[in-house]
């Protein structure tokens, strides 16, 4: 006789977690401790005497934009203590209101960020034309991320928030420091009594430097975005997307600083900036390379995170995607750097050839295991994300509710499907129809998703009760449509 096997234990409710809010503030304080980090060096810079005029570079003034930045700064810091000091007051004399807790933690939070855009602004600013020349490559890979997203996407507003952050805070405090850096690391590094092997030491500590203060920026932007943005980032695909659009906004900030010569600018003896070779290396073959595979690695590093119970995991899966993006970024650096002196003599025909093969040949060479590598996560997300929102489709539709039938589960799990659907709409209804069933078809993967994360082993999942999900989806198929006022269907298409 047989014993009776007892029922698995019911699994523990995952975790809700608190606001991001907090977490947020300690991310943003830590880029301004960096930057605080940066300003000593420079005061303890010790003074720079050289025997040949190629250094005259290092012994100028430190540009304007640089003190302007240090100055909002301090002011920043000086209005979070203030708010800091008026939040701790009013926590202490209850009743607390959460609207002005929390208003108070955004204004703390912006006064530290803010700062850091006065570098991107005032260069994107001063280059206007050339920030006009690559926005649409730049609009037209944002659009094809979006679309990437084949099932469930973000709202469209955190991906423009992300591309802005990416932009403005991430590649400010990326210009300031790296730029800064150049200006006062030849006081601790150069030694005039051997010269050669001193500049060696130079390059490559600068080259260290660059990827240090450009990764961190960007990744901490992504984990501002991540903690304030947690319920739309469910998992390795919204990850890599999200961390490719901060990655693709950076790159726009440094391309027009590279097109417009603005080391130049703030008073460099280099040689002058080849804007059409700059916008050819950053623009269009490197676009999807370089940042926005690095930035990538990381954001799938933290949506990888959702899925995990042990916070150890977690920990472990982010720190491997930052420091992903590290050795790729010094790696690049200083292979590209190598490559570039040798293509000249690869590509002995001309410029020409050179720029046309020379440069996607290093950019694959440097760079293309990284945009392999987020690709093929991206790839393996996807059929991930496919195969759960079969079953709970299926599980949808099972349940009568009305919000999801049999013959839509096809369409909803065919992005090729739904787009020549999307078309025909157009066609009739025009923009407004298209809107419409987008939504449609975007609630229903909403909620067959939370279906599949309720019973997600991750501990740091903020599952949204399902009925009112439902219920949007079920008002939205009774809406009606622009031409003739027929409603959408079971089967998703106007009647």
């Amino acid at each position: 006789m047989t014993r009776p096997v007892p029922p698995p234990p019911s699994r523990p409710p995952a975790r809700v977690p608190r606001h991001g809010l907090p977490s947020a503030i300690v991310v943003a304080l830590g880029l301004s401790v960096a930057f605080g980090v940066g300003q000593v060096l420079y005061w303890c810079e010790p003074g720079i005497t050289s025997p040949t005029s190629l250094m005259t570079v290092w012994l100028k003034p430190l540009a304007g934009v640089f003190v302007l930045t240090r100055t909002l700064l301090l002011v920043g810091w000086g209005v979070a203590a203030v708010l800091a000091l008026l939040l701790l007051r009013h926590r202490s004399t209850p009743p607390v209101d959460a609207g002005t807790v929390r208003g108070h933690q955004y204004g703390i939070l912006a006064a530290l960020l803010l700062p850091f855009t006065t570098m991107a602004l005032h260069l994107l600013g001063r280059s206007l034309p050339t920030l006009l020349l690559c926005l649409p490559t730049t609009a037209a890979a944002l659009f094809l991320l979006h679309r990437a997203q084949l099932f469930r996407r973000m709202p469209g507003r955190l991906l423009l928030t992300a591309f802005g952050a990416g932009a403005l805070v991430a590649g400010g405090f990326g210009v300031t420091m790296i730029v800064w850096s150049w200006w006062y690391l030849p006081g601790y590094l150069l030694d005039w009594s051997r010269p050669r092997d001193t500049a060696r030491l130079f390059f490559s500590v600068g080259s260290l430097d660059s990827a240090l203060v450009t990764e961190l920026g960007k990744a901490a932007v992504v984990a501002i975005l991540y903690l304030l943005c947690r319920r739309h980032i469910d998992g390795v695909v919204s990850g890599v997307i999200l961390g490719a659009a901060v990655g693709l906004g950076f790159n726009l900030t440094e391309t027009v600083s590279y097109m417009s010569d603005y080391p130049g600018a703030l008073g460099s003896n280099g040689p002058p900036a080849q804007p059409s070779v700059e916008f050819w290396t950053r623009q269009v073959v490197g676009l999807m390379a370089v940042h926005v595979a690095f930035t990538a690695l990381v954001g799938a590093g933290f949506g990888a995170a959702r899925r995990l119970p042990d916070r150890r995991d977690r920990a472990q899966v982010v720190t491997a995607g930052v420091l992903a993006a590290l050795g790729g970024h010094f790696e690049t650096d200083i292979v590209l750097g190598q490559l570039a002196k040798e293509r000249d003599t690869w590509f002995s025909g001309g410029d020409t050839l050179g720029l046309l093969l020379g440069v996607p040949l290093m950019t694959a060479v440097t760079s293309g295991v990284f945009v392999a590598l987020y690709a093929l996560i991206l790839r393996r997300g996807l059929r991930a994300q496919e195969r759960g929102l079969r079953r709970t489709l299926r599980e949808e539709a099972d349940s009568g509710a009305g919000a999801v039938t049999g013959p839509e589960i096809p369409l909803l799990l065919s992005p090729r499907r739904r787009l020549l659907l999307e078309l025909r709409v157009w066609r009739r209804d025009g923009v407004a129809g298209v809107r419409l069933l987008t939504r449609l078809h975007q609630a229903q993967l909403d909620l067959a998703t939370q279906r599949l994360y309720r019973d997600g082993p991750g501990a740091d999942i903020l599952v949204p009760p399902e009925q009112p999900l439902r219920d949007r989806v079920l008002a939205l198929k009774g809406a009606p449509m622009a031409s003739d006022r027929t409603t959408l269907p079971a089967g998703g298409a106007p009647s």
